[in-house]
């Protein structure tokens, strides 16, 4: 048996929580156009016959402008300090002099690093081999592999060739576990997700997701068909946001935004739970709490 941890990294909108979600099968990141829709490390957990892989998501590196952006960049140093194995996603195009700093703190790793070219379904083949070639030129990469972690493309051949990598070890999670996190941080990722997807430039990254109840309600209501005799959950979830005029854009004209937003998150909160859920939204200004060590310690970011 082989397991071990595969720490995801790369710049922000490179596909990392896309990746992450097709490896494990279950949508477990949020994804979206955005850059930056990853804050804290999320784990994802693969078994297989060959052994068990659990892939770190990790946020986008970028130069921090405050308090969360150090805090996010803390978190990837610690995902590589844990790692037996390092996915770099790269873009499929030439290397760019903000690459270069990101090679600089990967030379530092004492463990294999698989260079992911990603997206390369959105490109000609032709255009590959150049890029491929550039990237040749980092010694510290043990594999290069072209993928599509939308389309699926060579994603079985980077996870034969991680389980041939990672070293002997027993699993550490029981078999049919998907993640570790526990179910409110992936809550809070699925709503999160529908903020930044549904409103503009300006406000996903101003915002955060606090779980303000999550509990089981018998008797509120029959459960869908297909979901068995479970109990519906109840969610009341708080979006924070940094100005009140965020506040009001994000409530939307007569509520129309965050209906919308909790309309697509609930759905996507019943395929993950497996249940009927009602979900509760509200949207409250903590001033410029990216700032604040206190309101980010309140808000999960420790």
């Amino acid at each position: 048996m082989r397991s071990g941890f595969i720490s995801i990294v790369g710049k922000p909108n490179v596909g990392k929580s896309t990746l992450l979600n097709r490896l494990v099968g279950e949508h477990l990141s949020g994804v979206s156009k955005k850059p930056q829709t990853t804050r804290g490390v999320i784990r994802g957990i693969l078994s297989t016959k060959e052994g068990q892989a659990v892939f770190l998501d990790t946020p986008g590196f970028h130069d921090p402008h405050d308090s969360l952006g150090e805090w996010m960049r803390g978190q990837i140093h610690q995902a590589l300090g844990s790692s037996d194995l390092i996915y770099w996603m790269v873009f499929p195009d030439l290397p760019r002099p903000e690459d270069e700093e990101l090679a600089q703190e990967l030379r530092k790793s004492k463990v294999p690093i698989f260079l992911l070219i990603n997206q390369v379904d959105r490109v000609a083949k032709p255009r590959i081999l150049p890029v491929i070639d550039t990237y040749r030129k980092f010694s510290f990469v043990q594999e290069i592999i072209p993928l599509s972690a939308l389309e699926g493309d060579n994603v079985p051949i980077l996870i034969r060739k991680s389980f041939q990598t990672l070293p002997e070890n027993p699993p550490y999670f029981p078999e049919d576990l998907l993640t570790d996190q526990n179910e409110r941080t992936i809550v809070s990722e699925i709503i999160r997700e529908k903020v930044f997807r549904f409103t503009g430039e300006e406000i996903p990254y101003s915002s955060a997701v606090e779980i303000e109840d999550f509990k089981e309600r018998v008797g509120a209501g029959p459960p869908r068909p297909g979901r068995g005799n479970l109990p519906p959950t109840y969610i009341h979830a708080t979006i924070v946001v940094e100005k009140d005029s965020q506040k009001k854009i994000l409530i939307g004209k007569g509520g129309a935004k965050i209906k919308q937003i909790g309309e697509a998150a609930r759905r996507d909160l019943e395929a993950f739970l497996g249940k009927k859920v009602f979900l509760e939204l509200w949207v409250k200004t903590l001033k410029n709490w990216k700032r604040d060590p206190q309101a980010l310690r309140r808000l999960g970011f420790q």
